[in-house]
């Protein structure tokens, strides 16, 4: 799924010793160009290297390099060029060269460009480059779909936007774009309901379509989907059963779709775990979706309502988060009833967390079961658009302001969806006079 390309023998030496030691089960080919000198043969030979099956990260020296960003920018959306700070890729330290690996990695799923032609961002090296746009692997970059636009234009004092690019860096820190500009920031806490934010300059595109957004990255989409579809074929004759854990977010949803195309639709097995404290729209998503897919989804329950009610367990907290053990637990449960080889599809992607970012593509966790994460290097707004391009669209409380779906208790909602919690009414409207919902809210707005 992903592969290393170095200039010459010695480079790729040093590349594999920080793949053993910092990568050991991540079964990454590292390639060389034969030692060739000078732009227009380092194009040449990736040219020829290139397919369409694979991610490509091009580690480079300084002094090998004149301009990275032509080389890329000619090259198909799957391949990264990546300049070390060294003069020579196998001048850098170990671990220097394990955090500029991380960086250029990170660049396939946060790459981002303005398409004029489309006036929409295409996630590619193909456009406009976006100013203050960095390639951290702590940053994340989606499209602020629904009331995103309208919620994010309130507390930066933007006024109302449709589809703008919105980054996530460290700290809550946020950035809107709209256009090739940043035009607003905004931060949202772990606490409470406030969100602070203030406007940077005037919204070039206060309106970005939906369906530019989906032309401008049609291409992507295809060359992104062939690549994980890839990692999925070679488990085809291999797998009795493929389970997908289907929470109804949009990463479970776009990994489920890819299932559906790969595979046999009899061996693919959509497992729900029912917390017992739902979001009803999810719950809803979940039937419909389904049925457009025609699909049979196996229900199981977690039961995190009777561990509060019944069994006199303390809310979840960040520290205690018992409820994430119930909810694996119950697929858990359902998966081992089943006989034979099991490949299990989740939806696990780079830019959800730290220990999502250190997890290989594919962990074998006995003879008979792999995990595969075949959505691994996409970025979110790529996600989004996989949902929309395969005519799907996707959870509502993606539209109405959430950042991810889980339950109406989750101790991972911060002040941003406790806000829309407290105050939307299509949500707040629906739980109020739920029980734990009262204790939950209770809790977190003390």
């Amino acid at each position: 799924m992903l592969k290393v390309v170095v200039r010459g023998r010695k480079d790729a030496g040093a590349v594999k010793a920080m793949i053993e030691h910092f990568y050991p089960d991540w079964d990454i080919e590292v390639l060389t160009l034969q030692g060739v000198r000078g732009d227009e043969a380092i194009f040449t030979e990736l040219a020829s290297l290139v397919t369409p099956r694979s991610f490509y990260v091009v580690l480079l020296g300084r002094s090998e390099v004149r301009d990275a960003g032509a080389i890329e920018g000619s090259l198909p959306p799957n391949v990264v060029v990546h300049v070390v700070s060294k003069a020579k890729v196998r001048n850098a330290r170990i671990d220097e060269l394990a955090r500029e690996f991380d960086i250029a990695r990170t660049a396939i799923r946060l790459r981002t460009r303005w398409c004029r032609k489309y006036e929409a961002y295409v996630f590619s090296s193909g456009g406009e480059e976006l100013r203050g746009f960095r390639y951290d692997p702590v940053n994340d970059a989606f499209i602020g779909l629904g009331l995103w636009g309208k919620l994010a234009g309130e507390v930066t004092g933007l006024g109302e936007l449709e589809n703008p690019l919105i980054v996530r860096g460290a700290g809550g820190e946020h950035t809107v774009y709209c256009g090739t500009e940043p035009c607003g920031t905004f931060k949202v806490l772990n606490e409470g309901l406030e969100v602070t934010g203030r406007k940077l300059s005037e919204p070039a595109h206060r309106l970005i379509h939906l369906e530019n957004l989906l032309k401008a990255n049609e291409g992507v989409l295809k060359l992104y989907e062939e690549i994980s579809a890839e990692v999925l074929r070679s488990f085809r004759e291999w797998a009795d059963y493929v389970v997908v854990p289907w929470s109804g977010g949009k990463d479970s949803t776009a990994a489920l779709v890819l299932a559906l195309k790969v595979f046999p639709r009899e061996k693919v097995i959509a497992v729900y775990s029912d917390t017992g404290v739902e979001f009803p729209q999810t719950q809803d998503y979940i039937e419909e979706v389904s049925r457009k897919l025609s699909i049979e989804v196996v229900r199981v329950h977690a039961g995190v309502d009777r561990g509060i009610l019944e069994e006199g367990l303390p809310l979840p907290t960040h520290d205690n988060r018992w409820c994430t053990l119930r909810k694996v637990s119950a697929v858990e449960n359902c998966v081992s009833g089943l006989r034979g080889n099991i490949l299990v599809v989740v939806g696990d992607r780079d830019a959800e967390s730290e220990s999502r970012f250190r997890r290989p593509p594919v962990c074998k966790l006995s003879s008979s079961r792999i995990e595969v994460a075949p959505l691994k290097f996409w970025g979110t707004a790529l996600t989004q658009l996989y949902i929309y391009w395969n005519n799907l669209k996707p959870n509502p409380l993606y539209l109405l302001g959430f950042y991810r779906i889980g339950c109406y208790i989750c101790p991972a909602l911060r002040s941003w969806e406790l806000r829309i919690l407290s105050s939307i009414p299509e949500v707040s409207s629906v739980l109020k006079d739920r029980e734990l919902f009262k204790r939950f809210i209770s809790s977190r707005l003390k």
